[in-house]
């Protein structure tokens, strides 16, 4: 969800067809910024329900790669070395793309 919260949001209904897929309604979409191709993500909250995100293709792709060298070191690696990793990861990545 995004920052800024839509008061005009209601709630929707959906159908599911026999082969377990589900058309999201357009007000829906709209307000996850969601279109054909993107994935979701299901997280359950209560017995039966579920929170429903999108995945952001960004966000993970950003991630790729980044803990390649981990392995390579002995030892363990403290959270500030882990933070220390990916910020230098995130620049050499965005240094490369220039």
């Amino acid at each position: 969800m995004g920052k800024e919260m839509r008061s005009e949001r209601t709630a929707v209904d959906a159908t599911l067809t026999s082969k377990g897929q589900l058309t999201l309604p357009a007000s829906v979409r709209e307000s996850m910024r969601v279109k054909s191709g993107d994935k979701l993500h299901f997280t359950p909250t209560d017995k039966e329900g579920y929170l429903v995100t999108p995945v952001r293709r960004g966000e993970l792709l950003e991630l790729a790669g980044t803990f390649a060298d981990a392995g390579k070191r002995t030892g363990d690696l403290s959270i500030g070395e882990m933070r220390q990793r990916v910020a230098h990861a995130r620049v050499k990545r965005s240094s490369a793309q220039r």
